[in-house]
């Protein structure tokens, strides 16, 4: 047997247990999916801002690039959060924890609502001091204050959807979000025109449309989970959060969102620093951006597999399967991401002409991709181990080995080496720098250290039974 099936609804949306069967097979069963989300996220994003371009006008399109940092961080850090959550409600799944299941989803479901209601009640009345403090151009306020209040308003629903998102991809139905995540994206897409095209409203309208499309795309999410028939079922009046589980989420997901907003901050330093060498340089860094998409996406799909992998198989103790689980994440990266990376160090220059045919902006492309693709699967190597290590419940030390690799390092190259050596090259060197460097730390940890034993404890405490006091 391949695999099993446990469960969970139709068959066409099974949860898929994958502490049994052969190993690539599943690994691609739960990547397929999560690339395919990954890939309708991107398109979503492609679309508002070629709607609002055409239709809307510069400081509309303006406006909504103005909120881009500030938004990315808020979402980066519930993505994390759920993930963390995910690791939990995968061991449980994993050692057919049925009762303590039941509660990790209604606990995890209970703190997006709480959470989400939060972060969009604070940033609807702060959001013109955001950004102000955030040094918006005043001529870009009127077009990005009212589009930033209608996504702030919807970032309960963003909340949702991402947690509701990785509790399905726990219990192994990779599947479910992302045929919910590409409906979004039509939605999103009609929306777009309704508003910005034919109502004229511009970035509001564009707020507008994202904020509604988080609202269907989260109550689709919730009837998913509410229309389950296994222990992850949602059940509305059991909605609370439980202490111990709550705490134990919290203590996996607070390093990952914190590992994401350091690192988009480490994101902003970095444009800042390709801005010093003028128009034709961004211009190249931003169409090497685009070109380089789909690896992010295959990379981040594998790193999210083994996360949810290691963690059922964590949760059966099954700690050899885990290994060769990790093992096999690797062998599948190297085959799959240096191909992909020989393919655009080939072909770089006619891709780039594809969107503009400006010999110098061909030349910044065909430069940073040539020093950048080679060391993609160092990159993918990082995510791969930290996804095999965070999927037992040891979160914290893989955020700081990854703090330290890819912001830290790279802080100290572009703030200390770059001005010294003021180069395009020079800058581009950070990324294989300080990938290798973080790839031979997640190893070394991996092999020599106690990342296995830590996570043990950690879950010897949480099935302890509670002491009436």
């Amino acid at each position: 047997m391949a695999f099993k099936l446990r469960s969970g609804g139709s068959a066409g949306a099974a949860s898929l247990d994958v502490t049994q069967g052969v190993i690539w097979r599943q690994l691609l069963l739960l990547c397929v999916p999560i690339f395919f989300s990954s890939f309708f996220q991107q398109a979503h994003a492609l679309i508002n801002t070629f709607i609002l371009g055409q239709f809307g006008g510069k400081l509309a399109l303006g406006g909504v690039q103005a909120t881009a940092s500030l938004f990315e961080l808020a979402v980066g850090f519930s993505v994390g959060v759920g993930a963390g959550c995910a690791v939990i409600s995968g061991q449980f799944f994993g050692s057919h924890d049925d009762e303590r299941l039941s509660r990790a989803i209604h606990t995890a479901m209970a703190l997006a609502l709480v959470i989400g209601l939060g972060v969009s009640v604070a940033g609807v009345l702060l959001i013109p001091q955001i950004l102000t403090a955030m040094g918006t151009p005043a001529e870009l306020m009127g077009e990005a204050v009212p589009y930033a209040r209608f996504y702030a308003a919807g970032m309960v629903f963003s909340l949702v959807l991402n947690m509701g998102s990785a509790l399905l991809r726990s219990v192994g139905d990779t599947r479910t979000p992302a045929l919910i995540i590409a409906s979004g994206c039509v939605v999103n897409a009609c929306l777009d025109i309704l508003f910005v095209a034919v109502l004229g409203l511009e970035a509001m309208g564009c707020g507008m449309a994202t904020c509604l499309t988080l609202f269907v795309n989260a109550a689709l999410i919730t009837a998913r989970l509410l229309r389950a028939q296994g222990p992850w079922r949602l059940i509305p009046a059991r909605l609370r959060i439980d202490g111990r589980i709550c705490r134990s989420m919290l203590a996996t997901g607070l390093p990952l969102g914190i590992q994401s907003s350091l690192y988009s901050i480490s994101n902003i330093i970095l444009q800042s620093t390709v801005n010093t060498f003028g128009t034709d340089a961004v211009t190249g860094w931003g169409l090497s951006s685009r070109l380089d998409a789909i690896v992010w996406m295959v990379t981040e799909a594998l790193g999210v597999s083994m996360t949810t992998f290691a963690a059922q198989n964590f949760g059966a103790r099954n700690y050899e399967r885990m290994r060769r689980g990790y093992h096999t994440s690797l062998v599948i990266t190297v085959v799959v991401v240096g191909s992909m990376s020989a393919f655009l160090v080939a072909f770089v220059g006619p891709l780039s002409r594809i969107f503009i045919d400006d010999p110098s902006v061909t030349a910044y492309t065909t430069t940073m991709l040539h020093f950048i693709a080679p060391f993609y699967a160092f990159y993918s190597v990082v995510d791969n181990t930290s996804g095999a290590i965070r999927g037992s419940g040891e979160s914290l030390r893989p955020m700081l080995l990854t703090v330290l690799g890819t912001v830290v390092f790279r802080m100290v190259w572009l703030l200390a080496v770059v001005p010294l050596h003021h180069s395009i090259e020079t800058m581009l060197m950070v990324y294989p720098v300080t990938w290798i460097l973080t790839a031979a730390l997640f190893v070394a940890y991996h092999h020599w250290g106690h990342w296995l034993r830590h996570a043990e404890e950690k879950a010897e405490k949480l099935e302890r039974p509670e002491v009436a006091v």
